[in-house]
């Protein structure tokens, strides 16, 4: 080989080998995009209160039970109402009342209402869109421990993962990180340093937002209490960005405080359990969260009220919303124990400036 070709060889190698060098440093970057986002990013949650999905024993085959409605119905039922709220969304959660569970065995004495759907009534979930549940709540021990288990295996055949009562859970959409924890008002009595101590462990695990969630209050009052301002607070003061409460069975108000936002109480959602309802109102929540990056820019809140039945004063216990002057009223409601809040439909909250 001459030297002119020689030359041009070796030219031709070194151009390959550029042009190959690129396609391993974006084989790099591709895999850094997963955990660390760039550009502009949001993401929208939908939250709903109390949802029973299953009867008492008592009512379980009767007629008008939610079990009949259910084998009457089929699965998507209780949340058709609502189907195109939630199939619009990234991530729908509801808190989960009651346990899955084919029999009685393991009932816990001493109350005055158990709550069961048999382990096929877990399929309800992902036939209405709904992709996380909240267990952190005074039902999900209805039927002991085994019920709990039965509940939680449920969950997992139906793809559902769920987070509460010391199980966290981590949701991620374009390498942002969404983190969930729940607790119950008796066991903060207990261990009132537990949710600092998860929300740290979410954060070791490079969530970009945490949502805790708390079953509190005294139920069918109008007006929070001492106590869900205390548990919120500190949940928020121990680096949570939402608090999202339920329990009291009618809506609450909705707090800012610090760089967090609280919302007290949503009310019942599709309440199984009771086929004589005394109160009809509540509200969904959707979240929507803009993100720079990994930094959160804006939060918006839009409020949608509902009736929990759309056969009022029967419980069909399909949840449809709220209209006209109902929708105004339950919004005023919201509003009468917000304090100086101004309660909207659309509400914005920009995040603070990066120090």
């Amino acid at each position: 080989m001459n030297k002119r070709l020689s030359c041009r060889f070796h030219i031709l190698n070194l151009l390959l080998l550029l042009c190959l060098l690129p396609l391993s440093a974006m084989a790099g970057e591709s895999s850094l995009v997963v955990t660390a986002p760039a550009g502009q990013t949001s993401l929208t949650m939908t939250f709903m209160g109390d949802c029973i999905l299953g009867s008492e024993e008592k009512s379980r085959k009767l007629p008008e039970s939610f079990d009949t409605a259910i084998q009457d119905e089929g699965y998507a039922w209780p949340f058709s109402g609502v189907a195109h709220i939630l199939q619009a969304d990234d991530l729908s959660v509801i808190n989960l009342e009651g346990v899955f569970k084919d029999d009685r065995a393991g009932r816990e004495d001493g109350k005055l209402h158990w709550f069961r759907g048999p382990t096929d009534f877990a399929q309800i979930l992902p036939h209405s869109s709904i992709e996380l549940a909240g267990l952190a709540n005074n039902h999900v021990r209805d039927y002991g421990n085994a019920g709990r288990r039965t509940t939680k295996k449920a969950l997992e055949d139906n793809g559902i993962p769920y987070f509460g009562y010391s199980d966290l859970h981590v949701w991620e959409k374009d390498g942002l990180k969404i983190g969930f924890g729940g607790i119950r008002e008796t066991t903060f009595r207990q261990k009132p340093k537990l949710p600092a101590e998860e929300i740290q462990q979410l954060k070791e695990q490079g969530c970009h937002y945490i949502v805790y969630t708390i079953h509190a209050g005294k139920e069918y009052d109008n007006n929070h209490n001492k106590l869900q301002t205390r548990m919120a607070h500190d949940i928020i003061d121990a680096g949570a960005n939402l608090v999202v409460g339920a329990h009291p069975h009618v809506v609450q108000g909705i707090e800012q405080y610090n760089d967090g936002l609280i919302i007290y109480s949503l009310g019942n959602f599709v309440f199984g359990g009771n086929l004589k309802l005394t109160e009809f109102e509540a509200f969904m929540l959707q979240v929507h969260l803009d993100f720079a990056g990994e930094a959160l820019r804006e939060t918006t809140l839009t409020l949608i009220p509902v009736f929990t039945t759309g056969a009022r004063p029967a419980n069909d216990f399909r949840p449809i919303p709220a209209e006209g002057e109902d929708k105004a009223r339950i919004l005023k409601r919201i509003q009468d124990d917000s304090g100086d809040l101004t309660i909207t439909e659309v509400m914005r909250f920009p995040a603070a400036p990066a120090e």
